[in-house]
């Protein structure tokens, strides 16, 4: 049977299909089965059965065959979601792979964990690869409503009541503008997808240039809540804080990730839609103030931290300005070098959360930075993976973060934002400063505590190990992810 045109090649739903069937399966085997049931396998399974198909996907479409026109073009299968969407499901997969032990150890194992996380997951793929602007809020409302659960999955605690409660109601501030942005921008063009939202701006007699402008500077904000950009930040700080330590990993690497993923289209769209002229100039100034802001800001604020999931979240505000450095370097290079960034962020992220998660008390509290002193001679192998995560998040070589940062600032130089750039590359030395101070502490400083327990299964432990590999290989061996952007086709919002 011939499927009608507009269906066109279904195979980039698949890993969408194979994640939301996985959430569905194990809803049910959890309300049936209760905390018996082995959620966790099933969940970090069914995503591993995607990540199988997205790269088997990647490598095709790498190799030269043609990108598939999924229901009418709302549903892009090219080389920027197959990438970004590897990276969702090794976030993910890892997420889940260690949040088993902490949520038995915690008592918060209830079966709607592992369903709302494949919730969330199945939103930030559909949100990579959206299209146009009304799959574009679908997949952001899949994943947020997901999250704002899971932030306050901690029950009885004041902590987590308050980044539940915060999160949703920035979130759903953020989404209700970015609403009225896709409005904005209908009005102007008649459209919602980005193709044609491009092609009408691009058109000589369009008359509704300050229209699209507005609505395109509403989209911006909206996304710049959900990735952190300042001065739309204040909710990580509190939200990565109070949120249970595998929630933490997730909304720090698979958020973000996918949140990227709609930046990237969107702004593609919009510049293209703009122009060269006077309006595409404000709204790139406007991009780049925000960029500057959120290097600088989350790069000194992290300096002031006692926590080090506070210190990561702010270092999370830090890294979102790297990103945008390769958002407003726009084009097929600043998506390759998004998706490496992302990549290299993703892996070194959840080494250190992953350590954190591995040390800290039965409260999930305990993450001061002084109760890491002297872990180095307590727990060494712990130690050393913390070491290795906030060495390549600081920019060292030959770790994955001093890739991520190379690529992005060459992106943003040729790109034309030299000045830009040369802030990138001091906030990076100021960021040496914090990470640095972390690092002394496992190491150069006696302990103030007893004995750290280890909190770790075969899982976590797995995961931990994996992470560790990925900060160090991608950095020693970058040569084929690179090789894979460079021949995977990047799909533009005009294109």
């Amino acid at each position: 049977m011939t499927l009608p045109p507009i269906y066109g090649d279904l195979a980039p739903l698949l890993p969408v299909i194979v994640v939301l069937v996985t959430a569905a399966a194990t809803l049910l085997i959890g309300v049936f089965a209760g905390r018996s049931a082995p959620l966790g396998p099933l969940a970090v399974a069914g995503v591993a059965v995607a990540l199988g198909i997205t790269v088997v996907r990647f490598l095709a479409i790498a190799g030269g065959e043609p990108l598939p026109r999924t229901l009418g073009g709302s549903f892009l299968g090219d080389g920027l979601a197959g990438a970004l969407s590897i990276v969702i499901l090794l976030g993910a997969g890892a997420t889940m792979l260690s949040a088993g032990a902490h949520v038995r150890r915690m008592q918060l194992d209830h079966p709607e964990f592992f369903p709302l996380l494949l919730l969330a997951t199945t939103g930030g793929l559909v949100l990579v690869s959206a299209g146009d602007l009304i799959v574009l809020l679908l997949g952001l409302e899949v994943l947020s409503l997901a999250v704002y659960v899971l932030a306050a999955w901690r029950e009885g605690s004041r902590s987590g009541e308050e980044a539940g409660l915060k999160y949703f109601l920035l979130g759903a501030f953020g989404s209700a503008i970015l609403a009225y942005g896709i409005a904005l921008t209908y009005g102007a063009t008649g459209r919602f997808d980005l193709a044609g939202i491009a092609a009408a701006g691009a058109a000589p007699d369009f008359a509704s240039g300050g229209l699209l402008l507005l609505g395109s500077g509403f989209l911006l904000v909206g996304l710049a809540f959900k990735v952190g950009f300042v001065p739309f930040h204040q909710w990580m700080p509190d939200v990565y804080t109070g949120s249970p330590t595998p929630v933490t990993a997730f909304m720090s690497v698979v958020v973000k990730t996918a949140a990227f993923g709609a930046l990237l289209r969107v702004t593609g769209a919009a510049t293209e839609a703009l122009g060269a002229g006077a309006l595409g100039e404000t709204f790139t100034m406007l991009l780049a103030a925000v960029v500057g802001a959120t290097l600088l800001v989350g790069n000194t604020a992290a300096l002031l931290q006692s926590g080090l999931k506070r210190l990561l979240a702010y270092s999370a505000i830090a890294h979102a300005g790297y990103v945008g450095l390769a958002v407003l370097a726009g084009g097929p290079d600043g998506m390759r070098a998004a998706a490496t960034y992302l990549l290299m962020y993703t892996v070194t992220n959840l080494l250190a959360l992953g350590v954190l998660n591995a040390v800290m008390g039965d409260d999930d509290q305990g993450d001061r930075l002084e109760r890491l002193a002297g872990l180095g001679r307590r727990q060494p192998w712990l130690a050393a993976g913390l070491a290795l995560a906030l060495l390549s998040l600081a920019g060292f070589p030959p770790f994955a973060g001093f890739l991520g940062k190379v690529v992005v600032f060459q992106a943003a130089i040729a790109g034309g934002f030299v000045g830009l750039a040369a802030i990138g590359i001091a906030s990076a030395i100021i960021a040496v400063v914090y990470y640095g101070r972390v690092v002394v502490l496992l190491y150069l400083h006696d302990p103030d505590h007893g004995v750290v327990k280890q909190h770790r299964t075969v899982g976590s432990t797995a995961a931990l190990v994996l992470a560790a590999l990925g900060v160090v290989l991608l950095g020693l061996f970058p040569g084929w992810w690179l090789d894979l952007l460079a021949r995977a086709p990047m799909v533009l919002g005009g294109a």
